[in-house]
């Protein structure tokens, strides 16, 4: 219970913080401003929250984003009904991520290096297809999906709800935790293992290609160089919220509030005048504090 506790407890302290000692933290804006940033990581980061939990790890969820924001473009380009383009986009992100979990699966590589290699995949084929391409001045129906505040976060709150429904009422979700906990075990207990895998990486490509539709929209423009490091952010949300890169442990519960810990403590200290490469840092010790955390937890449990 204590340990659920934690990471809220922190988001608590965080925004105490900044707003005690910077009053442009504490107006209405700055929160709305938080929870616009939050969308975009938030939304891709519910795809790496099903992937940890299963005990897998999906680095190429960055390019996976910009295959499918510069995919959308061009289809955007060529005059494609924005229904039609956001069902596409929608199949690109998932196919991706099926791929990554074929890879593996079929291989036995570790999940590390499977998709480590198609991170590289995707953003070359993202920067092939991109190359010397205008994408830009989309339809406003499209840009509707990302302008403002209701719309984008409405579909980030139902991508949490979804995955929550999913992880907490699903046969699915609840092997989810299971294979996390032990791969083995749940193998030898029937789990079809390597199907259930593919469905997660699936999972995790669709969510990010979900993101990319929203930033495309919301920036009325594409770029084969977009999604750099953005895997990396989303999974240090879903670390910093308590879900366990030993897998078996987490929620889209605790995704959340890592969500809102980083770009709260990005937006704080901003207010403050903290320099990108100092938040960079900052996330960094956080994201440290937070494994070191979870490790030193679970040995006192083998201990108990």
């Amino acid at each position: 219970m204590w340990k659920g506790v934690q990471p809220l407890l922190g988001l608590v302290i965080i925004y105490a913080l900044f707003a005690a000692v910077s009053g442009t933290f504490r107006s209405f804006d700055t929160f709305k401003t938080i929870l616009t940033q939050a969308v975009i990581l938030g939304t891709l980061a519910a795809g790496p929250t099903i992937v940890l939990i299963a005990g897998g790890l999906d680095l190429s969820i960055g390019s996976i984003f910009c295959l499918v924001a510069v995919g959308a473009g061009l289809l955007l380009n060529a005059h494609w009904p924005v229904a039609l383009v956001v069902i596409a986009s929608l199949a690109i992100g998932a196919a991706s991520g099926a791929l990554n979990g074929a890879i593996i699966i079929g291989t036995g590589i570790p999940a590390f290096i499977g998709t480590l290699g198609m991170m590289k995949a995707y953003r070359g084929l993202a920067e092939i297809l991109g190359m010397n391409k205008d994408m830009s001045k989309f339809p406003a129906s499209f840009q509707a999906i990302g302008g403002g505040y209701l719309i984008p976060i409405l579909i980030m709150l139902v991508s949490f709800l979804l995955v929550w429904v999913f992880l907490s009422r699903t046969k699915l979700g609840f092997n989810c935790y299971a294979i996390g906990g032990s791969n083995e075990v749940s193998r030898l207990a029937g789990v079809p293992v390597k199907r259930y895998y593919l469905i997660y990486y699936t999972l995790g490509g669709f969510f990010a290609a979900l993101s990319a539709i929203i930033q495309s929209a919301r920036l009325n423009f594409t770029n084969s160089s977009w999604g750099n490091g953005m895997e990396l952010d989303a999974i240090a949300a879903v670390i910093i919220g308590g879900t366990s890169l030993s897998g078996g442990v987490g929620g889209i519960g605790r995704t959340v509030i890592g969500v809102l810990i980083v770009t709260a403590l990005n937006a704080g200290l901003s207010h403050l005048g903290v320099s990108s490469s100092w938040q960079r840092i900052s996330i960094g010790a956080v994201i440290i504090f937070a494994v070191w955390l979870d490790v030193f937890q679970r040995r006192r449990e083998l201990k108990a």
